[in-house]
């Protein structure tokens, strides 16, 4: 994985039109998306403003315009997981499941560097095994959720993913939405 980039220093006006975005998401999703694009214009690095960006098109169902936003967002930080999984659901949603499956590897790999920093860390571990379950490993999710509650056996998104991958023949990202 490439090195991350050095942290940006953002204007104070792409941070304004960044939260008031956030605050209109939900009442006026096109002035949110208006500020939005306004606010990666300011600043072409802003991570933040292309996630809050493909959230609101996810929301939208409008996934193919949320991919240009993770594939910047995968430019910006590649060692954000979460990006590539976001990247790699709308592909699923499309029917694209050989690229969704693709992103999901950049995924892994991303929680496989942020696991050598923080080997224990249950988040990290819990996302891996939450990827490597829509991946298709049913088997190695399971093992690796397994070592998670014994660790950290209150940690209830692991908890949640255990029980999800209890059943078999459901489909893997059926899970996301419950």
């Amino acid at each position: 994985m490439p090195e991350e980039p050095p942290a940006q220093t953002l204007s104070d006006e792409a941070i304004a039109l960044n939260n008031k975005a956030a605050r209109l998401s939900a009442t006026e999703p096109a002035e949110a998306l208006r500020l939005l694009d306004k606010t990666i214009e300011l600043e072409p690095h802003y991570d933040t403003a292309f996630a809050s960006k493909a959230a609101l098109l996810i929301r939208q169902k409008r996934y193919s315009e949320a991919i240009p936003c993770f594939e910047r967002l995968a430019e910006l930080r590649p060692h954000m997981p979460e990006y590539y999984f976001g990247w790699a659901w709308c592909l699923h949603l499309m029917g694209d499941e050989a690229e969704a499956k693709r992103r999901l590897r950049f995924a892994i790999a991303a929680y496989n560097e942020q696991l050598k920093l923080k080997p224990d860390d249950p988040w990290a571990l819990t996302g891996r095994a939450s990827v490597v379950y829509l991946h298709g490993d049913t088997e190695l999710a399971q093992r690796e959720i397994a070592y998670v509650l014994e660790a950290h056996p209150d940690f209830q998104v692991a908890k949640h993913l255990y029980r999800e991958m209890q059943n078999p023949g459901t489909d893997p990202w059926q899970f996301l939405s419950k």
